[in-house]
């Protein structure tokens, strides 16, 4: 009888290994469908960042021409003569030369600005 109760629970042992195995190899297929799925969606997201980069690499040189051309517009708008500062001068009475010398003006800009705001002109009655 010790060889049947032996037997009857090796036999027991064995059915639990086997169930626990039966266990772990359907927890191990789903847990390698669910890789998969996890590296499919890490695929789609790393190709769509792709895409992404490129388009704010697109971004970043369109906002750098534009940085460029604003400057270079601030740079003409700056090296262009004071015209507001020649004709203060001007009606205070400033000459020629000085509006010339003052503010970097042409000599047909500094008689214009002299006819139009010089005190000779009578601007200052504006």
């Amino acid at each position: 009888m010790t060889l049947v109760v032996v037997i009857t629970i090796m036999s027991a042992v064995f059915l639990v290994l086997g169930l626990a195995a039966l266990h772990l190899l359907k927890l191990y297929k789903l847990q390698s469908a669910r890789i998969l799925a996890l590296q499919n969606q890490l695929a789609a997201l790393c190709e769509g960042a792709s895409g992404t980069d490129e388009r704010i690499l697109r971004f970043e040189q369109t906002l750098s021409k534009i940085r460029d051309h604003q400057h270079a517009i601030d740079l003409t708008a700056n090296s262009q003569p004071a015209y507001d500062h020649a004709i203060r001068l001007a009606r205070k009475g400033a000459g020629i030369e000085q509006l010339i010398d003052n503010c970097n003006l042409s000599d047909e800009e500094a008689h214009l600005i002299n006819r139009l705001h010089g005190r000779e002109s009578g601007a200052g009655m504006h």
